[in-house]
């Protein structure tokens, strides 16, 4: 180890200043490889465009050193897409309109050209301590997340995961709730409802760690009717693309922006569907009335009872069911029960006119045909698997409404 390493890690040690995770760095050679020893991780970003530098590590810790090619337009990128990032700019004197795209940023710092490794390491700590501090301030968001998945193909998961999630945003209002399309590769709920899907999975896939509320919102495709649709682009690679960690980070990240999160998972395994449909408040496995789909359903129904040991069994859901057997007490569906040894929570009407027109015009189909059976049998579904804080916030509500007539 050089002399000056080692003159760093004393420094170091002295003022005990812990070493910094990962920090990329825009200065001079010198500067980087004083820091190295204080780094865990360190990435000499001036081989890369600043617009390189804010997909691949925006949201995380960066050094910028006033003169270095590119660090005027870095730092203004910085400020407009990714203000969430935790800056340091070394300058001696900073020009105004620089000091105010600094000021855009919510942990931000300037230090001398001549300030030490140690003194820059510093730095970081106490914007990165005071970040966790403000954040520690904020009542975290209880939020609510469904997982819809189909027992066999084709059974009309998409559907049901959309009709649900406006069922639930005219309960609870605009804003509160997100629908998120976790069939990557293939998924069709952007074509249901003409959404833009605005995904960036590669993007998520190389740095989970960086998203963030704020990058999650340009992300999110906003329907008229007030729910957020999160979907990606087509993409047959997708499945291979996604990791655990990233598809985690994005329900993560969901669930504490919104308060009602329904997720529309692919049938088949993928790595992160075991640990997705152990946490969800609820699973709902989606079937039909046939004897091979119940029992693909029940056996689902098991292996996710399994993974939730101690919290809330699968709920079960037969689909696309004749008007005249939509009773629970009709004859199909308690032979159906008896078959399977299981309750069947909800079942939903076929309406395939009102369905095929609704995905024609992109519009649900409450929208469409709003006293259809397959609507009111949804709302009875979202009635059911509704926290009880959420139904009785809608009976005060309407109980007020009543008391204003």
């Amino acid at each position: 180890m050089s002399q000056g390493a080692v003159a760093v890690h004393k420094t170091l040690a002295e003022s005990a200043v812990r070493p910094i995770s990962a920090l990329a760095g825009l200065a001079r050679p010198e500067v980087l490889t004083g820091l190295a020893p204080c780094c865990v991780e360190l990435a000499d970003v001036s081989s890369l465009t600043p617009p390189e530098t804010v997909l691949r590590h925006g949201g995380g810790l960066i050094l910028i050193e006033q003169g270095m090619p590119g660090w005027d337009q870095l730092l203004l990128l910085l400020a407009v897409e990714r203000p969430s990032s935790i800056v340091i700019v070394m300058s001696d004197q900073l020009p105004t309109h620089m000091v105010r795209a600094l000021m855009k940023i919510e942990a931000s710092d300037i230090l001398p050209s001549s300030a030490s490794a140690a003194e820059i390491a510093g730095a970081f700590e106490r914007l990165c301590e005071a970040r966790v501090s403000e954040r520690e301030k904020d009542t975290p968001r209880a939020s609510v997340c469904w997982a819809f998945r189909g027992a066999v193909g084709g059974a009309g998961v998409s559907t049901l995961a959309i009709e649900s999630a406006f069922a639930l945003a005219r309960i609870v209002g605009p804003g509160k709730v997100c629908l998120v399309d976790l069939n990557l590769a293939d998924g069709m709920t952007a074509s249901f409802l003409e959404a833009v899907p605005k995904l960036d999975l590669k993007a998520l896939s190389a740095a989970p760690e960086r998203l963030d509320e704020r990058l999650l919102a340009a992300w999110c495709w906003q329907h008229e009717d007030g729910v957020s649709i999160i979907t990606s682009p087509r993409n047959p690679d997708a499945d291979a693309l996604a990791s655990e960690a990233a598809i985690l980070r994005l329900l993560d990240v969901t669930c504490s922006a919104f308060e009602y999160v329904l997720l529309d998972m692919p049938r088949h395994m993928m790595p992160w569907t075991k640990p997705v449909m152990a946490a969800v408040d609820q699973a709902i496995v989606v079937s039909e009335l046939t004897v091979p789909s119940l029992h693909a359903a029940a056996d689902m129904c098991r292996d996710i009872d399994a993974l939730r040991a101690g919290g809330s069994k699968a709920r079960l859901v037969l689909n696309r069911m004749f008007p005249k057997k939509q009773f629970r007490a009709g004859f199909p569906v308690e032979k159906a029960e008896k078959s399977i040894e299981r309750t069947i929570d909800v079942t939903i009407t076929s309406d395939w006119d009102a369905a095929r027109t609704a995905v024609n015009l992109g519009k649900p189909i409450a929208d469409v045909k709003p006293k259809s059976l397959l609507v009111a049998d949804v709302a009875t579904l979202v009635r059911k698997f509704a926290p009880e804080e959420t139904l009785a916030a809608l009976e005060a509500s309407h109980k007020a409404k009543r008391a204003k007539r």
